[in-house]
Parts: structure tokens; C-alpha cells; sequence
């Protein structure tokens, strides 16, 4: 599966320069640092946030409030349980310490709308939709059960960027997302999260 990663990470990145070389006019790139809080039914399998992560993209202006790009992100969700016994069905228990481990990247196409123009501080919503690599493990003891698999991912948020400059768009930003993300193994149906971000925006030719 860290093979799987790999390449898909090398894909997006690739992708993302052909866009910048196709391009004529200013591309924006976006990089964020993301702490992620699992919610609903990812909960009952990781309680703690996922400080592991990132997201990066590539967007087109199409105006100056509208722009359209693709992202690719990475999100580490790893927890480990006390000692408990666990039943294995037909009278057989099992001793053990268990780990949960989850790797996330999701690939979207994204579209972003900054609400306003001007000002110190300028509001911004955005959507993303596409592919979600996941890696998920579960340790019994010593013993793992690793799963790879790709799934729907939506994204949802919204924040604000603060321009460094009135020459540029380069900006720092701010903001919340909403990701849904189904799953249905385990006995987990999603493994929807909370995130916050932190990042930079800039221009490149």
C-alpha cells in the first residue's frame, strides 16, 4: 500500500505541472498544513485528531473571485488501545493490545469563490469531489490485517485569506473543512472528519 501511496502522489504531482505548463495566465498554489478530527462512525475506531497532514493544489482564476483546480492531500490517523480480551468466536479469546492505523489521500478537482475582493480580510467557501486512497490496519498483538482501497471523497469549507500584498495574490490562509469520506469495512461505514488549516496561497507564471 505505501507503494499505492507513493505513486498516487507522484500522479497528482504530475498532473498539477502539466496544468501549471499548459496554463497562460497566473496559476495559484496552495499549500496547508491540516489537523483533522474524526466524527460520527470514525470515532468508535479513532478517537484522536490526525496531526500528519497536509494538502496541496493547483488553481486557475477563471475570475477574480472564481478559480478551478485539482488538490491532493494526506491525513495519518494512528491509535493504540490498552491490553483487552477479545472474543474470536466459537469459545476462543484472545489477549491483546490493538492499533489502528489509517492513511488518507484524497485527489480532487476543486472550485473556490472568495467572497470579497478587497479588505485586510477576505472570506472565502470552496468545494473539492474525486478519489480517496486509503490504507487501513489493524494490529492484534503482533498480528496485522492491512486493506487498501479507493473510495468517493467530498470536501466542503470555507475561511479567509489575509494578502501579504496589493501587488499580488500571494496570501496566508485560514480555514474549516467538512471531508466525507465512505468506507464500510470493519463495521466502520465513514471516515468523515473535521479539519482545520493553515497555509499559504501564491502565484507562480
Amino acid at each position: 500500500m505505501r507503494s499505492l501511496l507513493k505513486y498516487c502522489i507522484i500522479g497528482a504531482i504530475t498532473l498539477m505541472a502539466g496544468s501549471a505548463v499548459h496554463a497562460q495566465n497566473e496559476l495559484q498554489v496552495n499549500i496547508d498544513y491540516n489537523v483533522n478530527i474524526p466524527t460520527g462512525a470514525f470515532k468508535n475506531y479513532i478517537t484522536h485528531p490526525a496531526y500528519k497532514g497536509f494538502t496541496a493544489g493547483l488553481a486557475y482564476p477563471v475570475t477574480d473571485q472564481l478559480s478551478l483546480g485539482l488538490s491532493v492531500g494526506y491525513n495519518d490517523y494512528y491509535q493504540k488501545y490498552d491490553r483487552q480480551v477479545y472474543n474470536q468466536g466459537k469459545g476462543s479469546d484472545i489477549s491483546a493490545v490493538v492499533s489502528n492505523s489509517i492513511q488518507q489521500i484524497p485527489l480532487l478537482a476543486t472550485a473556490n469563490y472568495t467572497i470579497t475582493k478587497k479588505g485586510f480580510i477576505r472570506p472565502y467557501v470552496g468545494a473539492g469531489v474525486g478519489l480517496n486512497f486509503i490504507s487501513f490496519d489493524q494490529y492484534l498483538g503482533e498480528f496485522d490485517d492491512p486493506h487498501s482501497m479507493t473510495k468517493l471523497a467530498v470536501r466542503g469549507e470555507a475561511g479567509f485569506f489575509i494578502p501579504l500584498s496589493n501587488y499580488s495574490s500571494t496570501a496566508l490562509k485560514i480555514g474549516a473543512s467538512y471531508n466525507y469520506a465512505p468506507f464500510n469495512t470493519y463495521g466502520v461505514n465513514s471516515l468523515d472528519s473535521w479539519g482545520i488549516q493553515a497555509g499559504i496561497r501564491f502565484p507562480i507564471k
